[in-house]
């Protein structure tokens, strides 16, 4: 048996503000509203168009005591310096246990996620290294696969997967089935939940380590870090 213990320390990432005058409830958001003759959002394949028509006072002004913005396109912007966010994860730190060769362990993750963010939230992981073991240069290959292109699980190395969460991608598969990738060494996308959500949003990281026999047996570590980013 291989003692082969992850330590993946998760830096957190998030800003929050007071968000001001936005309507909610478990099904919708709106950030801003006006009532006017007519206006909408409008796109095709070369140009995308938000208008809104019959206002009466439109634009922003300011002096040496006030400042306002009036009109809908105004009243959107600040609205969206006014998102909120918190995130974190179950643990700070994972430790997987011991291995033998041939039997693959598993761990998970778990990351929440809160915002007010009309369009939702896009989420990144990175590592800093292959884990590496205590002698400072021994380190345990990573899978296969890529994020771009998860794959059934198979052979050795170390890769997640996303076990469970909003309109998970489909490259993921589905558990048991999982695809799994390599952890990437540069902030990359994993997965983006769309839209606004009232409550927490809940995204389940599956890790997953097999060694080959001529693995050194002892410790490993390496850092794991998770950034989310909100969509307006």
């Amino acid at each position: 048996m291989k003692k082969i213990i992850l330590l993946a320390a998760v830096f957190l990432f998030g800003v929050s503000w007071i968000p001001v005058f936005a309507m909610s409830s478990t099904n919708y958001k709106i950030s801003a509203d006006s009532i006017n003759s007519g206006g909408s959002l409008g796109s095709s394949a070369n140009y995308k168009s938000l208008d809104s028509i019959g206002e009466g006072f439109t634009g922003s002004g300011a002096s040496a005591n006030f400042k306002t913005n009036l009109g809908f396109e105004p009243m959107l912007q600040q609205n969206s310096s006014s998102t909120s966010l918190t995130f974190s994860l179950d643990s700070s730190t994972k430790n997987i246990g011991s291995i033998t060769t041939g039997t693959p362990i598993n761990s998970t993750t778990t990351a929440s996620v809160t915002t007010d963010a009309v369009g939702g939230y896009d989420l990144y992981v990175a590592e800093n290294n292959d884990l590496k073991h205590t002698d400072g240069a021994t380190t345990i290959a990573p899978y296969s696969c890529t994020i771009a292109a998860p794959c059934a699980w198979s052979g050795t190395g170390f890769g997640f997967s996303l076990n469970s969460g909003t309109s998970i991608e489909s490259k993921w598969g589905t558990n048991p089935n999982n695809n799994y990738a390599a952890f990437p060494t540069t902030s990359t996308l994993i997965h983006t939940k769309a839209g606004f959500a009232s409550g927490v949003d809940t995204t389940v990281i599956g890790y997953k380590l097999d060694v080959p026999l001529s693995q050194k047996s002892g410790n490993y570590t390496n850092i794991l870090t998770y950034t989310v980013i909100t969509k307006l």
